[in-house]
């Protein structure tokens, strides 16, 4: 039998991403989340909350244990590939909305898991003037063994 679980990936705070978001105004695209480990973790789907504001663009994207090169890949070839969790669902005032998203078996793992969460412009890609919103209260609903 197995048990619903919550794991903290960022319970209190915000981080913001985007044009301007990084170290010394530099621009911050792809926020990454790692190490995550989860204890007792049994492979069935599990969910991702978290709490976001200000996003205006429709090519903003969430995944998980992503390979490297996702800081290049724009949201069409993000979307096809195992790694894609959803979008980031468009919230353009300065409320904080609650997103849910579905991550199917077979995509996390019990230690060492990478959340990702990635800025792209209104073509989805990884160019020129992308889109700026903050994240909060991130956390991952998973099945552990009793």
């Amino acid at each position: 039998m197995a048990n619903l679980t919550f794991q903290s990936v960022l319970a209190t705070g915000s981080r913001e991403i985007g044009d301007a978001k990084g170290p010394k105004g530099a621009g911050m695209f792809d926020l990454f989340f790692d190490n995550i480990d989860l204890p007792g973790f049994v492979d069935h789907p599990a969910l991702l909350l978290l709490a976001t504001k200000n996003v205006v663009l429709d090519k903003n994207f969430i995944t998980i244990n992503a390979p490297p090169e996702v800081t290049r890949q724009s949201f069409e070839e993000a979307s096809n590939a195992a790694h894609f969790v959803w979008r980031v669902l468009p919230n353009p005032s300065d409320i904080w909305i609650l997103q849910v998203h579905q991550i199917p078996a077979g995509r996390l793992k019990a230690t060492d898991n990478v959340l990702g969460i990635h800025t792209r412009n209104e073509k989805g890609q990884p160019a020129r003037v992308r889109d700026n919103f903050a994240v909060a209260r991130v956390f991952l609903v998973y099945s552990a063994s009793e």
